[in-house]
């Protein structure tokens, strides 16, 4: 509910957009959904624009911004609210929180948006929009319509870039992330087990005031990207990736991978994939500079890994024709990264009209069409850097690969890999006039560091007394 950053700076941010709209808008926040009776909510998330111009983390909440007021309509405390919630604040206590003009009882939103033209968009809350339908009597759809073309080119612009109260409250959440990517190779042990090692991460950032941005990532199995269980026995031999991050009550979150053996020794096969995704990643930050196209990032890491898989035998070169031809795919599927802001994948909601550039399009080769960015990079802009090594059986055998690149792969050879996993190395990196700030820089990730570290403290159960 408290805002972060000072409400200065939320009043510049709705002044920018004022101007940019030239009308009264409506924004609407989130409301509390049901999981199953009314009492027992599902977690509250705020709908990020509206966090980005307000600052109100308060499920139920709306703003009508109009001649550069602002004017915020909350739930008001019911009388019996101190028996059950507390002494909550009223509503003069409210305005000076979040440097509005005025806070106003939710239920009065209809009496005040009655005969005005207000431009608006939708939020994920299907409730939220519903409402919003009725009172602008436009019907815009939460990732498809999105809302008035003017409003959300403006809402686009001025969030993709981040501003130097962003930056701070980002630096906090990667201070948060690096203190539980930490607390988990220290922990990690043969012996122990994936659900421990995402317990203990999520401890870690809970106890710094914060919730995880998405859902942890920690598996052995680290050839499924989006791998959401934890369900593997920790094994010497396996490699253990972690994919998390921290998310302050402002939003502004951080999205981090690290990839660790769990038994705290690189076996040679794991060192050497590891030196070349890691040689990937730095190759790729250090082309994150002004003017730079975010798919010649992806492409630059591309070249950089695809010169080791040449070397290993499992792609034959030369380099730059296989990665023309999408053969590093087999083993890197996916985009280099993505924006990151009050979401993780920010404005993504908003589709390639917010990551690609006018007139870009999006490729339909295998692997570079999932890139989720391809802008010029700006000042300003964060985005995540996060090539990766798998090897999945499913694309190893799917036959329209095979036969799409088999002049390009060594198929037989990659067989030999399988049951390897996944390595992935992911850090936020800042765009800058100058060099790229990686704002996650602190979590180990050179071969060295990361060994020092793995199972250099007790196991989650030994902390608990288990």
């Amino acid at each position: 509910m408290n805002p972060v950053l000072d409400p200065s700076v939320y009043r510049d941010r709705r002044a920018a957009l004022g101007a940019a709209v030239g009308g009264p808008v409506l924004l609407m926040g989130n409301g509390l959904q049901p999981r199953n009776l009314p009492l027992n909510a599902l977690p509250f998330r705020q709908d990020s624009t509206f966090l980005h111009f307000t600052g109100c983390g308060v499920p139920g909440a709306a703003a009508v911004l109009d001649e550069g007021r602002c004017e915020l309509f909350l739930p008001l405390p019911a009388p019996d609210d101190g028996l059950w919630h507390g002494q909550l604040e009223g509503p003069e206590a409210l305005r000076a929180r979040f440097g509005v003009d005025q806070v106003r009882a939710a239920e009065e939103l209809e009496s005040a948006c009655a005969g005005r033209r207000l431009v608006s968009m939708a939020v994920s809350d299907p409730r939220a929009t519903a409402r919003l339908a009725r009172l602008t009597g436009q019907a815009w759809a939460w990732g498809e319509t999105h809302g008035d073309e003017v409003l959300v080119d403006a809402v686009i612009r001025l969030r993709r870039t981040r501003d130097a109260a962003d930056i701070e409250a980002h630096r906090e959440s990667a201070r948060v992330t690096a203190l539980a990517h930490c607390a988990a190779m220290a922990a990690t042990h043969p012996g122990g087990h994936e659900r421990e090692i995402a317990a203990l991460f999520d401890a870690v950032v809970a106890s710094q005031g914060c919730v995880t941005a998405y859902d942890s990532i920690v598996t052995v199995r680290g050839e499924i990207l989006h791998n959401p269980h934890h369900d593997n026995p920790l094994c010497a031999g396996d490699l253990l990736l972690l994919d998390g991050g921290a998310e302050l009550s402002s939003g502004h979150c951080t999205d981090v991978t690290r990839t660790w053996p769990v038994s705290g020794t690189w076996a040679p096969r794991q060192a050497s994939a590891y030196a070349a995704v890691l040689a990937a990643q730095e190759a790729a930050i250090a082309s994150c500079r002004p003017g730079t196209r975010y798919r010649d990032v992806h492409l630059t890491s591309a070249r950089v890994l695809t010169r080791w898989l040449v070397d290993e035998g499992l792609v034959k070169g030369p380099v730059d024709d296989a990665v023309a031809a999408g053969a590093h795919a087999i083993f890197y599927p996916h985009g280099c990264g993505h924006l990151l802001g009050l979401d993780v994948h920010d404005l993504e909601q908003f589709g390639d009209r917010a990551a690609y550039a006018p007139g870009a399009t999006r490729s339909e080769q295998f692997g570079l069409c999932y890139l989720r960015l391809d802008l010029p990079l700006e000042p300003g802009i964060l985005v995540t850097v996060e090539p990766g090594f798998y090897v999945a059986p499913a694309i190893l055998d799917d036959p329209a690969l095979r036969a799409q690149l088999g002049a390009w792969v060594d198929f037989d050879a990659a067989r030999d890999w399988v049951g390897f996993g996944g390595i992935r190395v992911e850090d936020d990196v800042l765009v800058t006039p100058g060099a790229p700030d990686v704002l996650t820089a602190s979590i180990p990730k050179t071969l060295e560091a990361v060994a020092g570290l793995v199972g250099s403290g007790p196991t989650p159960a030994e902390r608990l007394g288990l």
